[in-house]
């Protein structure tokens, strides 16, 4: 997850690689934001199908139940 810490941590190296002109850091930064994201999206589309199922289910009409005679 992209904590404060990390996203910190990460700044920091950017700045530090920015400086030295470090092609290969700068593309590993690149690399570890972008599984991040990767990550977060994820989380959000299976937070996004609960929410379609929820809803959907709320909004199913009910059907009566069954009566034994």
């Amino acid at each position: 997850m992209l904590t404060p810490e990390l996203m910190f941590a990460l700044a920091a190296e950017l700045t530090d690689a920015q400086a030295d002109d470090d092609a290969q850091s700068l593309a590993a930064i690149a690399w570890q934001l972008y599984r991040q994201v990767g990550e977060h999206l994820a989380e959000i589309g299976r937070l996004r199908a609960a929410i379609h199922a929820a809803w959907n289910r709320s909004q199913a009409p009910t059907r009566p139940s069954a009566v034994a005679a």
